[in-house]
């Protein structure tokens, strides 16, 4: 019983770190799973930010809709899972720019669900 309580708080700990290390628009990319899984929008971003291939607060597409870009408040996280998602791909700020304004100033993530 004690292993497991144990296990509890270091997984606990763990998670707690995380969520903490989020910056209040990598707040705003979080996705409906639990655990690991609901970071992994933000992992991608991250990644692709690393790259050169998105800005600091790329916009967020989904199935066409925008859900989340740099001066839209938001209130909730993107109603997706990582089970939903089929696929994703950056747009970048030359090619996004024209087709969503100024929204598109640091790139667009599009994501495509079942």
């Amino acid at each position: 019983m004690r292993k497991l309580i144990s296990i509890l708080m270091i997984l606990f700990l763990i998670f707690s770190c995380k969520m903490a290390n989020l910056t209040d628009v990598e707040k705003h990319y979080l996705i409906t799973d639990n655990g690991n899984k609901k970071f992994y929008l933000i992992d991608f971003i991250k990644e692709n930010q690393e790259r050169g291939k998105l800005g600091e607060i790329p916009m967020v597409v989904v199935d066409g809709k925008p859900v989340t870009y740099h001066y839209k408040e938001l209130n909730e996280k993107i109603g997706i899972s990582k089970n939903d998602i089929k696929r994703i791909e950056i747009m970048e700020s030359e090619k996004s720019i024209p087709l969503f304004g100024n929204a598109g100033k640091f790139g667009v993530v599009q994501v495509y669900t079942y």
